[in-house]
């Protein structure tokens, strides 16, 4: 099949698509939809990451990308059509699923209506570099932190994920909150300078608290050509839970025990060194230095 063709990237280690009927199921309907919206029959590419990685050097002439799986999936094709400026769709079939929800299309369902009748958005990325290394960075969608998050991002890989879903990270949010410890954090924020005693620092791009179901009032908008940077205080459970209910419910900037404020480039020093994560990504601990590149993609989200 000719590279101008649509192409299908399919993650078959996603949580959702591990029992091999219910995937066949699941790509067939995404060819369908895939067919309806592009009038040509798709490339499938279902297997490993490698294929994937290979196959998304392909994009440049095609008019479509659609990625099944979760959101480590979503940011490989995204990648791959930013360079080549063409559109991509998104079917979640992961454990967090943040992009689709954040976007409001978080059911299969809802993401094939999308990818049958929805409407380019441009939305950001950002760029992650770890221990100020040069290169390109890391790329995310979602989120970068360091603190916290990192650890239950850790705690939550791999086969444990996989059987229990969302609930892993629930679980693992229980498990490192009992060894919980603060850290210093020393922020470089654009021209600020901000220094926080506390658990985490969190730079997003998207996302909700519980993927489309529960977010903020004063929402993360991933088409503004910011970050946004969100340290929590504290030393424990509860100043992390109280951190939670003013991120959820007071808008604007804060400042003080909670820390928020959009950003175009951030650095953070953790003493000690705190674990890092890029959407989901357990990195080692170090300094964590994150970008904005303003629309830098093309997204099918619902119309209106």
């Amino acid at each position: 099949m000719g590279t101008d063709a649509p192409l299908i990237i399919v993650n078959p280690n996603a949580s959702q698509l591990a029992d091999p009927r219910r995937r066949a199921d699941l790509v067939a309907r995404v060819i369908a939809s895939t067919r309806a919206r592009s009038g040509r029959p798709p490339e499938i590419v279902d297997g490993d990451h490698a294929q994937a990685l290979e196959a998304l050097t392909t994009v440049a002439d095609r008019p479509l990308v659609v990625a099944v799986g979760g959101d480590g999936t979503v940011r490989d094709a995204a990648v791959a059509v930013a360079t080549a400026g063409i559109p991509l769709a998104v079917v979640p079939a992961g454990t967090g699923n943040v992009l689709a929800g954040a976007l409001r299309f978080g059911s299969v369902a809802a993401a094939l209506r999308v990818l049958e009748d929805g409407a380019p958005r441009r939305l950001d990325m950002g760029i992650a570099r770890l221990d100020d290394a040069g290169g390109d960075g890391l790329p995310f969608l979602v989120a970068a932190g360091t603190g916290f998050d990192a650890r239950i991002m850790a705690a939550a890989s791999g086969e444990w994920k996989r059987r229990l879903r969302f609930t892993a990270y629930i679980a693992a949010a229980l498990h490192e909150a009992a060894r919980m410890q603060p850290a210093h954090f020393a922020i470089e924020a654009d021209d600020r300078h901000l220094e926080l005693d506390g658990l985490l620092v969190l730079i997003a791009n998207c996302g909700d608290l519980i993927p489309g179901r529960l977010g903020a009032r004063h929402p993360i908008d991933p088409g503004d050509g910011r970050l946004d940077l969100i340290a929590v205080g504290g030393s424990h459970l509860f100043d992390g839970l109280r951190a939670v209910v003013e991120v959820l419910w007071r808008t604007g900037e804060l400042e003080g025990a909670v820390i928020r404020r959009p950003v175009e480039h951030v650095r953070i020093v953790s003493t000690p060194a705190q674990p890092i994560q890029t959407d989901g990504d357990p990195h080692p601990a170090g300094i964590l230095e994150a970008a904005v590149r303003p629309s830098a993609l093309s997204v099918l989200v619902p119309r209106g």
